[in-house]
Order: structure tokens, then sequence, then C-alpha cells
């Protein structure tokens, strides 16, 4: 890819110009966007810290570390990982990363 870059008008708008389609399909933003069962946005707080790793740990320890509340939409940096901040809704996929379906905690009691 550096080569590519090098010579910009020979190879990358010229003879090999579908190598933009390789690299518009790589850029892809590290998101998350929650919606709930209907598809409507919901803008909850979630945490967002650095990711630990907890494989092979016993129990239920924490996935994240020096976390801080923002509140959804939110953009993730490189190796930061979210996780809820209200027990109210239940994520349908354990990865919190880009579009996230919620469904309502059957659970859940208001305090």
């Amino acid at each position: 890819m550096l080569h590519a870059c090098l010579d910009i008008k020979a190879i990358m708008l010229g003879k090999y110009h579908y190598v933009l389609y390789f690299l518009v399909l790589a850029m892809q933003p590290r998101m998350l966007w929650i919606v709930d069962e209907n598809l409507k946005p919901l803008s909850l707080p979630v945490c967002v810290g650095q990711a630990v790793n907890v494989v092979g740990q016993a129990g239920h320890p924490k996935t994240i570390t020096g976390f801080q509340t923002h509140y959804t939409p939110i953009l993730l940096c490189v190796g930061d990982r979210a996780k809820l901040a209200m027990e109210k809704y239940l994520p349908l996929s354990p990865i919190l990363e880009g579009f996230v379906n919620l469904k309502e905690n059957p659970d859940y009691i208001k305090e």
C-alpha cells in the first residue's frame, strides 16, 4: 500500500484505480449507536474505557478500566470498549460496537 501511495497519479488514479474500492471498504469508524427493538435511536449512558483481557478469569471480572460515562451515540478509540451503565435494557449482542439493538430488561426494578 505504501508503494501505491508513492506515485498516486500513475497507480491510484491511473491503471490500478480499483485499489480505491479496497481502501474505502477498510475505512470504518468505531462507533456505538444504540437502537431499541423498533430501530428507534436511544440516548443512554455507557461507560467507555480501556479494554481489559479477562479470558480465563473466574467470576465476572470488570472488562474495562479507567472509564468515563458518555451518552450514545459515541465514537470509540482504538483499544476502547463500552458497556451499558444502566440495567434497564439488555443488549442483543455481546459486543457493544456499531449498531446495537436493546430490549427492555424484564427483571429491572426501578429504584
